[in-house]
């Protein structure tokens, strides 16, 4: 599978390769029931009060293995977190908001928490994403979403592993990001070929 996705990254658009590999497919831990994967995402999108069709799995629970360059294409295991994307700009705009007022509370913060708001300042807030897995306690609505994650983590498939949320300004900041890794581990990848 990986060879597979390699051959197709280094020869197809970044952009085909992530809807083909990631936001247009039934993810890896669904293991092609479709039916399970909506009828998950529905019960996490009621929950969360977010349209079930702005939830998409990323990461190694969708394709089956890290697109992590720092990961080596490491397959999805039993310790395998769970990486979820939500496009919704009211809760990306709540949290902008909340991260850029939080300067007052920050002696109070974590060196993870830290790193993290400087990461979202400097990287991802450009990209239209806010990583909620260091600092979801830290938004106006974390208490709950947190709650909610630990619950349906319980449910299979997920199955006990900790579920992350990216929350994305709009749908093309998902794809834009994501497009944005592929580009970069493509030339990584035509890199380590060149050298072979």
């Amino acid at each position: 599978m990986v060879a597979k996705f390699q051959k197709e990254l280094l020869e197809s658009p970044t952009s085909f390769i992530c809807s083909k590999w990631i936001l247009d497919k039934i993810p890896y831990i669904f293991n092609s029931d479709r039916i399970k994967y909506i009828k998950w995402k529905e019960d996490l999108g009621s929950k969360l009060g977010i349209d079930s069709k702005a939830i998409s799995f990323t990461g190694s629970s969708c394709t089956g293995f890290s697109l992590n360059p720092s990961k080596s294409f490491r397959v999805f295991g039993n310790h395998s977190d769970i990486d979820i994307a939500i496009v919704s700009d009211l809760h990306f705009d709540i949290a902008w908001n909340a991260l850029r007022n939080i300067g007052v509370r920050q002696l109070t913060l974590s060196y993870k928490q830290k790193v993290s708001l400087q990461d979202h300042r400097i990287r991802l807030i450009y990209w239209g994403t806010i990583a909620t897995d260091k600092i979801l306690e830290l938004l106006p609505f974390g208490v709950d979403w947190s709650l909610i994650l630990i619950e349906m983590s319980k449910l299979a498939p997920v199955n006990g592993r900790t579920i992350n949320i990216r929350l994305y300004k709009d749908y093309d900041s998902l794809r834009a990001y994501h497009v944005n890794n592929l580009d970069n581990l493509r030339t990584q990848l035509f890199e380590k070929t060149q050298t072979l």
